[in-house]
């Protein structure tokens, strides 16, 4: 059995999300004239992209068997930094650099204070984004000055075809999956939100591994934070309060456990295309706050319900399906299982 495979994801894990997607998208069309034209679709593609950056480290995160609460004030104070950095007079580069190391490091502090002190991380990523929040304040005593340098600004509104944060959200696309399904550092990812305590007894890195977890969503959240404040042009306090709840659930919606140790960041992007899509066709038809709160809560929770009811790890299958799971194992797996990681107990009862 350690010599066995393990897939990363299946094509019915990725054909439920996506296919969601088409219908959505479809019945926008069908409702809404010009739904679909080519200027209303990369200007749903530039949103998407937004929400899916930020949620890379989300993704991670819940794959590790954690969540991250800090991700509002992490996107605030690196909007918030970045306008005023520029204000002081210093280079763009250097804003941009700067910014990106305060959220890897508010990251890394969440992971330290989570593996090494043992601290919940409801409670650690809770604490951490009140502390940004004081600290965002205290630095633009409440009214942010300054405004975005001009390439970041050219980065998240311009335009060749393709709006270039979306080529950016493709290339980042790439990396992540090539990461977690080509690495060791993704195996471990795996390992550890499927059975962390057997991880360890295999000499796993897993405090090293949820570290890397919070680091890269600090880092993936003060991108954000920067693409933001060059849409806008400028900083407000509480500019990334409304992208809590979204950074989770999309990723919840395209099929990650939030148990940890199953799901894809493919499956975050359907999911992230899904919201806006529906988003999009709302505000378009002019429906009114509550009734988009109320549509956008349902939706979630159907989404959710259907891929946990649908994909979860602990659901039972009838004896008649079990020839079609045997098929469908295989799709974009990554490099054979080390003698060092633990096999999950689905695979175990399989086996």
């Amino acid at each position: 059995m350690s010599g066995q495979r393990r897939s990363y994801t299946r094509p019915i894990e990725l054909g439920i999300p996506y296919g969601l997607v088409v219908l959505a998208a479809v019945g926008g069309a069908i409702a809404i004239p010009g739904f679909l034209s080519p200027g209303h679709l990369s200007v749903m593609a530039q949103t998407a992209a937004y929400i899916g950056i930020i949620a890379i480290g989300q993704t991670l995160v819940l794959l590790v068997g954690g969540i991250d609460l800090s991700v509002p004030y992490i996107i605030n104070l690196s909007a918030v930094l970045l306008v005023g950095f520029q204000a002081s007079g210093l280079s763009p580069g250097t804003d941009f650099l700067l910014v990106l190391v305060v959220g890897l490091g508010a990251g890394i502090v969440n992971g330290l204070g989570i593996s090494l002190l043992e601290v919940s991380p409801l409670v650690m990523t809770l604490g951490m984004n009140s502390i940004l929040e004081g600290v965002a304040i205290i630095y633009s005593h409440g009214s942010p000055q300054g405004n975005a340098p001009g390439f970041v600004t050219t980065l998240s509104t311009g335009s060749a075809g393709i709006p270039y944060v979306v080529v950016l959200w493709i290339v980042l696309i790439a990396i992540v999956t090539v990461v977690l399904v080509f690495t060791r550092l993704g195996r471990n990812i795996y390992g550890i939100g499927s059975n962390r305590a057997a991880s360890e007894l295999c000499g796993l890195p897993v405090k090293r591994t949820i570290i890397v977890a919070y680091a890269v969503s600090g880092l993936s959240c003060a991108l954000g934070g920067v693409l933001l404040a060059g849409y806008s042009g400028q900083a407000y306090i509480g500019m990334g309060d409304n992208y809590l709840l979204p950074s989770v659930a999309i990723v919840v919606i395209g099929g990650t456990s939030l148990a940890g140790g199953k799901g894809s960041y493919l499956q975050t992007v359907a999911g992230a295309a899904l919201i806006t899509v529906i988003q999009s066709a709302l505000v378009t038809i002019n429906m009114n706050q509550a009734g988009q709160d109320v549509l956008y809560g349902t939706a979630i929770l159907l989404m959710a319900f259907l891929n946990q009811f649908a994909l979860g790890r602990n659901t039972e299958r009838p004896k008649m399906w079990s020839w079609g799971r045997g098929a469908l194992r295989g799709w974009l797996q990554p490099v054979g299982r080390g003698p060092g990681v633990a096999v999950p107990a689905t695979e175990q009862k399989e086996a």
